[in-house]
Parts: C-alpha cells; sequence; structure tokens
C-alpha cells in the first residue's frame, strides 16, 4: 500500500516564551499532498506543502510562512528547492522532467487488436496537454494470471509481469499508470481465481517499489456482450473479477475507473462502444474514446 511520505528536518530551536521557558522546535514540513514532479522551465508549485514547527515536547504544529529558493525556471535534473523560515532550511527533494509519462497496461482492450490506431491510448495521446506523453502497453491476449487469452497453453509463465511489454513499461519511467487487466483472466476463471488477487498485488507492488511517487487509476473491466468470438465471459468478469478489482482499488487508496458501471449507464453500451460482427469486446471509435476522455479526467487532477 502507498503510504504518506512526511519530511521531518533535524534543526532544533530554542524559542523563549513570556514565561521565561523554552521548547525545542523542528523544522517538520508535510508533503503528502504536494507536487514532487515538475516540469522543466515550470516554477515549484508549493500547493499542498505544509510547512510547521514542531514541538519537541508538546508535538505540537505551528504554520509557518516560508520561502522558496531556486524554485523559479526549474532545469531538467534539478534535484531540490530549498524550504526556507528564519534560521531554518531544508532541501525539498523534487523531480524535474521534461514531460509527465501516463503507461496504459493492459491486454488487447489497451492495445487496439486490429484496430492500434484506435486504441483509446492512441486517442488520449491526442486529448492530453503539451507537456504529457502516453505510451501504449498493452498486449492482444495477455492476462494477469496467465491463464485466459491467447497465452494460457503456457500459463503462468506467460503472465504480465513476464514479458517484455512490462520492462518496457518500467524503463518508460511513468508518472501515472492506467491499469485495465482482468478480461482475459475471466475466460479461464477456474485456474485464474486461485492466484489472481496475489498477481495482481505482485504487479502493483512491483509498481510502487520502482515507481513510489506514481498515481494509479486501477480500471473495472468494462462489460463484454456473451457470446462473443473469443470465449469472454461476462457473468464471470461482473461477479469475480470485478469485485476484486473494486477492492484493490480501495486497498491501496488508487483512484478507480468503473467501467462496468459507466458503460452500463448508456443503455446502448453495446453498439456504440463495442465492436460489431460477433466481436462484441474490443471498443470501438467511440468507445475507445470515451475511457480516454475519463482517464484524463482523472489524470489531469494529479498532483505529480
Amino acid at each position: 500500500m502507498k503510504k504518506l511520505t512526511l519530511l521531518s528536518v533535524a534543526l532544533f530551536a530554542v524559542l523563549s516564551t513570556g514565561c521565561n521557558q523554552a521548547e525545542e522546535y523542528d523544522f517538520y514540513i508535510d508533503d503528502s499532498d504536494a507536487w514532487h514532479t515538475f516540469i522543466e522551465g515550470e516554477n515549484f508549485n508549493s500547493d499542498g506543502l505544509g510547512v510547521y514547527l514542531r514541538g519537541a515536547k508538546s508535538g505540537k504544529l505551528k504554520p509557518v510562512e516560508f520561502e522558496v529558493e531556486n524554485g523559479e525556471n526549474l532545469t531538467a535534473g534539478q534535484a531540490s528547492v530549498t524550504i526556507k523560515y528564519g534560521e531554518y532550511s531544508a532541501e525539498y527533494p523534487i523531480t524535474v522532467k521534461k514531460e509527465y509519462h501516463i503507461a496504459c497496461v493492459g491486454d488487447s482492450l489497451t492495445a487496439g487488436h486490429y484496430w492500434a490506431n484506435e486504441s483509446y491510448p492512441t486517442f488520449l495521446g491526442q486529448t492530453v496537454d503539451a507537456k504529457y506523453k502516453v505510451g501504449n502497453f498493452g498486449v492482444n491476449g495477455i492476462s494477469i494470471t496467465g491463464y485466459g487469452g491467447s497465452f494460457s497453453s503456457t500459463a503462468p509463465n506467460q503472465r504480465y509481469i513476464k514479458q517484455d511489454v512490462y520492462t518496457n513499461c518500467v524503463n518508460y519511467e511513468p508518472d501515472v499508470f492506467a491499469i485495465m487487466l482482468g478480461t482475459n483472466d475471466a475466460t479461464e476463471w477456474s485456474k485464474a481465481e486461485p492466484t489472481f488477487t496475489s498477481e495482481y498485488k505482485i504487479l502493483l507492488d512491483s509498481f510502487i517499489e520502482q515507481f513510489p511517487r506514481a498515481k494509479f487509476i486501477i480500471m473495472v473491466s468494462p462489460p463484454v456482450v456473451t457470446p462473443n468470438q473469443f470465449g469472454i465471459p461476462n457473468d464471470e468478469i461482473r461477479d469475480y473479477v470485478n469485485p476484486i478489482q473494486r477492492e484493490l482499488a480501495e486497498e491501496y487508496g488508487f483512484e478507480k475507473l468503473d467501467l462496468r458501471e459507466e458503460f452500463e449507464a448508456n443503455p446502448n453500451f453495446a453498439t456504440e462502444y463495442l465492436r460489431p460482427n460477433n466481436d462484441n469486446v474490443h471498443f470501438t471509435k467511440a468507445g475507445a474514446q470515451f475511457v480516454a476522455g475519463r482517464v484524463w479526467d482523472i489524470a489531469k487532477e494529479f498532483k505529480l
């Protein structure tokens, strides 16, 4: 589970009171709701940054008005700015990049299947601000557990985390992960069920360990229409996969994008959002654009 980060700088001073008593204070910085990553040329954004004097004995926090040095026109590779209040100062660590990276992790619903140029990451890339870049790390037929999809003959060695696409995703150094996996696992749910939750957590924990400041969107797999040419059962996705995805989003404190609820809110989703001619699983252009728009609605609100 992701944890809040509190930066406490061990600088102490003795402040006299009217009763001729004194208490030691340390310079305490709460950055749990602050920006940590910036784009080259931007100025440091202190929104959400709390700077306090904390009583060593009482533990009480006294908010202070602080100044920032080296916080204008940030340069790529710059590692810190200086937070100052009176005689107190601390080097506050930051990351400065040329662009933010959104990694779309998933199966063919992310890859786009036969229509990669109409995948939701493609439309997301056309929607985001100029300082964002989108990477498509979807693979046709892949699953969390290795069961289901087109890799099941060699499962579980073919689970997502064992593929080159996982390494490519890590090398992309994402700031935001949008993860939509689980649809293919449903096709062999009796085999996938025992390890689905644990394998999903292994994937999440591996991303968190390498990118502790990254933000995550857990996408609840959308409905499919049964029958379809891929043998993907809608009931198993709805009754088993979706509840686990919702539970994981809550457990980890991640943003949840419930595509089942949002698709089914449109009474015409089966024809508007899903491919016809017995596909009934992959997104139409309108479906991919809808998903892209919803991912951006969430991602643009993140403090990175």
